[in-house]
């Protein structure tokens, strides 16, 4: 995880940790994450969007875990389990930030699956915002 200089800035993940996160997904180490990897400039392409977002169009935290889980759904970077990342991915930034979802299972799956029928990061978003909370 990466921190922008001059504090409060948010945290974003970098490829390690993506690894770190696939490996649990599919019950492997991070050096078996790796084998699964099949296209490392697109992960890293999606996983370098929020920032972009937060400093081209001064995106909020829920647009720059949209635009994260968004690109890594959709840029199939991993042999399988793209979709689960996106989401555990969302889901890890959100927390990491300060904030958690109150949204149901069969919620989160439908706003990841929303990406194959085209759902953009713009109208996630409000959905997201709607659902963050502080945590304690």
């Amino acid at each position: 995880m990466h921190e922008e200089e001059g504090g409060g800035e948010p945290l974003y993940l970098e490829l390690a940790d993506a690894l770190e996160l696939y490996a649990a997904i599919i019950g492997g180490t991070p050096a078996q994450a790796a084998d699964q990897l099949r296209d490392q400039g697109a992960l890293k392409s999606a996983l370098g969007r929020p920032r972009t977002y937060a400093h081209y169009e001064d995106a909020d935290l829920a647009l720059q875990a949209a635009v994260l889980a968004h690109g890594i759904a959709e840029s199939q970077a991993f042999i399988d389990a793209n979709k689960r990342l996106a989401l555990v991915a969302m889901l890890t930034f959100l927390e990491l930030n300060g904030y958690r979802l109150e949204a149901s299972d069969p919620d989160l799956a439908d706003w990841i699956l929303g990406f194959s029928v085209g759902t953009t990061p713009h109208e996630l978003a409000p959905l997201m915002r709607d659902a963050m909370r502080p945590m304690p």
